[in-house]
């Protein structure tokens, strides 16, 4: 067996469970190549009780997890802060218990989860800091924090020890070079952190299991098996970073035509507030599904569509963005409409797979989708093709191989 590799993220779901894949994908790699590979998450995201209160080990064919005790949550308020920190803090707590780790990849939550930092500090371990939000940074761009608060000057200071302690940082952005910059902690600025060990290495989706999860899990849903119908589909987090109001309000005018129907896959602190406002305002073409559905099952879905929508707040995206469903579409070989201008590697707009610029009104949202979902058949066709070549840049076995270089 070669080098032993811890994969630390709360929010890594089992085999069963997981939403975003990533991590199964890299640990499956990983495996492949010859390593040693168990990866740690939270009870809370597999909602399961924890026998002795502090940590379950349970393998799901051969992926080996240790589910660590951290309270419960909802929506993205201080409890769940809260419950980063505890289970970064009882997985320091119950490391004795494991074999020692030559490798700690950890995905980073600055400052709430900085016990696995010390941890790998302890342990004398590679330490890899991989981030797919700019954390606390992008508290002050969604303004929950303003940027002169004091705790933002620890929070801040916290984050630097993330990476200067990394000997790489992997981010699935790649505008976050460009942060650190702008905080001064490049060496060429006299800081500690060495352009060599940064590397951008985007989420991405396994080409082949999709296409079998598309096939072998099936929808018996009379709206999506519709022909007939402009089928816009989003799938995600209905939060306020999500900004699904706005898709709502596109979808309200173009309800006079019966041709489009809007599906909203997915839950979060603002679905049930957004369906009064459906029901309230008789949108009639806005059908919410299912708040949960298997990560299986989504690949199905994401196939149905006639357009993907990627939806957010303005602000969003200022770094670039690694949303797992844009992925999700891409595989799916089907456009996207996204209401922000992705900086720093807009796909969509770069390769032509729809549209991603700053959206300000419904109307400009409704006139987005109408011109791609009325697109003339030949055209339409293509630009699916072109999504589909994209993808291919972004098979997990392409990304695999990236991240297995850093490994050592």
């Amino acid at each position: 067996m070669g080098k032993r590799i811890w994969i630390v993220n709360p929010q890594t779901g089992s085999p069963e469970k997981a939403a975003n894949p990533r991590y199964l994908e890299l640990a499956k790699y990983f495996m492949e190549a010859g390593y040693d590979v168990t990866t740690f998450n939270s009870s809370q995201r597999e909602n399961i009780a924890i026998p002795n209160g502090k940590y379950l080990e349970k393998q799901y064919g051969d992926y080996k997890f240790v589910h660590v005790f951290a309270p419960d949550f909802v929506g993205n308020g201080l409890k769940r802060m809260l419950s980063l920190h505890k289970f970064a803090q009882n997985v320091y707590n119950l490391h004795y218990r494991f074999e020692k780790p030559d490798v700690i990849l950890q995905n980073i939550h600055p400052p709430f989860d900085y016990p696995i930092v010390r941890l790998a500090k302890k342990l004398k371990c590679k330490y890899i800091a991989e981030a797919w939000d700019l954390w606390p940074e992008d508290f002050v761009t969604f303004g929950l924090v303003g940027a002169n608060n004091p705790a933002m000057k620890v929070a801040y200071a916290i984050e630097k020890q993330y990476y200067y302690h990394a000997d790489d940082i992997v981010f699935t952005f790649l505008g976050a070079f460009d942060y650190l910059k702008r905080q001064g902690w490049m060496k060429e600025q006299g800081g500690k952190i060495d352009p060599a060990h940064l590397h951008y290495i985007n989420n991405g989706i396994d080409l082949a299991q999709f296409d079998r999860d598309r096939d072998e899990h099936p929808r018996p849903d009379v709206d999506m098996n519709d022909e007939s119908l402009y089928r816009i589909v989003y799938l995600g987090s209905i939060n306020k970073a999500n900004n699904v109001k706005t898709l709502i309000d596109a979808a309200a005018i173009l309800k006079e035509n019966p041709k489009y129907r809007f599906f909203i896959y997915g839950n979060g602190a603002y679905r049930e507030e957004l369906e009064r406002y459906v029901k309230e305002n008789n949108i009639s073409n806005v059908v919410f599904k299912e708040p949960r559905i298997s990560f299986a099952e989504c690949a199905w879905v994401v196939s149905r569509a006639t357009v993907g929508i990627m939806n957010y707040e303005k602000g969003f995206g200022r770094w670039g963005v690694s949303s797992g469903k844009m992925f999700q579409y891409l595989a799916a070989g089907r456009p996207i409409v996204c209401n922000i201008d992705i900086a720093y590697d807009n796909l969509i707009e770069d390769n032509q797979l729809g549209v991603a610029r700053d959206i300000e009104t419904p109307q400009e949202f409704a006139d987005a989708i109408r011109g791609i979902a009325e697109l003339p058949r030949e055209e339409y066709e293509a630009m699916c093709r072109r999504v589909c070549e994209v993808a291919e840049r972004f098979d997990y076995k392409m990304l695999a191989k990236r991240e297995i270089e850093l490994l050592g």
